[in-house]
């Protein structure tokens, strides 16, 4: 089969590190790549192919593009991503989609108007580990859930110039990494009742957050933080009365250790967790398919309301929203 051509929009770090996971197994090509300071762009594609453009526009028209994927910074997601369904082609939009739930409704609402496929790029459930605990969990394996605990605590805002302290530019604990969790806490349990949440700020943004999600008999707790590892790291674990799931690095397709009654399953960790999500949009966007199976849009709308929710609750709009 011939690979599959994308039009990268952005040539960041993420950009590099999403090319360098699956650009190297000749299923992924890169056609074109624009990113605002074209000599990025440039570098981009000598180093992994393709054509560099001064324009969003002209990369994506490029006739060698199949798909486009969009990795901005997080204020200008939307801009972009409205900006990239005008061109007529599928899009794969990096999380958090947007910076709130009307601008996420808005943009799948224009895919579907334009018989377009759109999807967020939450690379945790196009892997297969999440999947199978939802699987296991729906199935009841557990029994009644008890408890939930999701953590992402990693040291990742370096310095004062770092994105996720500007708040210019969307930056914070919540939407970069409590994204992850409170998606996962969805995808398992639904929309909670309640969510009692609190934050601590620097530079205008949030840098840790505090937040419970309340279930019908149980809750889910959620740490989060870009400044440091606050005693847990990453850690996932699902508590009921027939047993539990433990995992570390659940959010980029690790494994997990399941223990339900007598019974003891490993599920095995995605090894490329981004090479899985970029095979399975490919194939869905070669298909026909509008919507994605894995990371459907009502899924994403909803997690963007939850994430809404919170930031009102803890106070936290962004630059542009004052």
């Amino acid at each position: 089969m011939e690979p599959f051509k994308w039009a990268f929009i952005g040539a960041g770090g993420i950009a590099n590190s999403v090319a360098k996971r699956i650009f190297h197994g000749g299923r992924h090509r890169l056609a074109a790549v624009y990113n605002r300071t074209f000599v990025k762009a440039e570098r981009f594609a000598e180093k992994y192919g393709g054509r560099a453009y001064e324009t969003m526009e002209e990369a994506i028209a490029d006739e060698n593009v199949d798909g486009v994927y969009i990795n901005v910074t997080n204020n200008v997601h939307f801009d972009f991503c409205k900006r990239a369904l005008a061109c007529g082609k599928p899009v794969l939009a990096e999380k958090p989609f947007t910076t709130d739930a009307a601008q996420a409704t808005e943009l799948f609402d224009i895919a579907k108007e334009n018989g377009l496929y759109l999807a967020e790029a939450m690379w945790t459930w196009f892997s297969s580990p999440a999947n199978e605990v939802k699987r296991i969990v729906s199935e009841g394996m557990l029994g009644k859930i008890e408890s939930g605990l999701m953590t992402l605590c990693l040291p990742i805002a370096f310095g004062k110039k770092s994105r996720l302290l500007k708040s210019e530019l969307a930056g914070g604990a919540l939407l970069d990494l409590g994204v992850y969790p409170i998606t996962y806490a969805y995808r398992l349990f639904g929309k909670p009742n309640d969510i009692v949440c609190s934050a601590k700020f620097k530079c205008g943004v949030d840098v840790s957050d505090d937040i419970i999600m309340k279930y019908d008999g149980f809750e889910v707790k959620v740490m989060i933080s870009v400044r440091s590892l606050r005693g847990v790291g990453e850690r996932l674990k699902i508590v009921g009365e027939h047993g539990c799931i433990e995992s570390g690095n659940y959010h980029s397709g690790a494994g997990a250790k399941v223990k339900a009654k007598s019974e003891r399953i490993d599920i095995k960790s995605d090894k490329n967790a981004m090479l899985a999500q970029f095979d399975r949009v490919a194939e869905e966007m070669r298909s026909g398919r509008k919507e994605s199976a894995f990371v459907p849009a009502q899924a994403t709308i909803e997690v963007m309301e939850l994430l809404d929710g919170i930031r009102r609750k803890i106070g936290l709009k962004f630059a542009f929203e004052k």
